[in-house]
């Protein structure tokens, strides 16, 4: 509830941007630097059916190198992010790229009614924390993927830097892992996830957890609604 009241009194269409100018400038050019997992495309690429046409939404885009490449790759890109900073930088990278990309401003749990249409692939990197409720949020994106298609999760989970956080943020985090409250943008508890997908009708999920992260891919199940 804090963070949906939060969100009331900071609108992007009002000219609210979480991400400082400068800060968006130095991460997306750090990003770009690293560059996108030509693996992972390429997995994603074969499940859609090629992206050739494909309708592929990078929600929380930030700083936009994915949704340059899925572009490139012949997708039908909508970049969906809160930051207007962000989008302005993904914008000169887009047509110093010379593809076409949607660019659509919001928070990430209102993208489903801001946008009102589904995908062929929904792509969620890195960003998963800035939801305002892990639950309400995979309800969000089951709603995105249409019946058939596809969605990618990679989050970190709570564990990342626990030893050095701050007593607050234990307390953030300690409120969402045991009670689903979220106040701020604690990352969600190890398989929390893969949980609440599984609540959906599916096709297919799998889950996969390196040490930092929670990597979800799944299937809309192809009747679902």
């Amino acid at each position: 509830m804090i963070n949906r009241l939060h969100s009331w009194l900071h609108r992007p269409e009002n000219g609210w941007d979480p991400v400082p100018l400068g800060y968006a400038n130095e991460y997306g050019a750090h990003e770009w630097s690293a560059g996108v997992q030509g693996a992972l495309l390429d997995d994603l690429e074969k499940r859609v059916g090629g992206f050739s046409g494909k309708q592929v939404l990078d929600l929380g885009g930030g700083p936009g190198h994915y949704s340059v490449a899925f572009a490139q790759r012949g997708a039908v890109v909508t970049w969906f992010d809160v930051s207007k900073n962000y989008r302005d930088f993904v914008q000169q990278k887009a047509r110093e790229a010379q593809v076409k990309v949607e660019f659509s401003l919001g928070y990430m749990d209102d993208s489903f009614r801001i946008l009102n249409r589904q995908f062929d692939l929904v792509f969620n990197r890195i960003c998963w924390n800035y939801c305002m409720n892990d639950s309400s949020f995979a309800g969000v994106v089951h709603s995105l993927v249409r019946p058939g298609g596809w969605a990618f999760i990679d989050t970190n989970h709570s564990g990342v830097g626990r030893e050095t956080a701050s007593l607050a943020s234990h307390a953030r985090t300690w409120l969402n892992d045991t009670f689903g409250l979220k106040v701020g943008h604690p990352y969600p508890p190890r398989g929390r996830v893969e949980r609440l997908f599984r609540r959906y009708p599916l096709g297919e999920l799998i889950a996969e957890y390196p040490p930092r992260n929670d990597r979800v891919l799944l299937q809309k199940l192809e009747t679902a609604s």
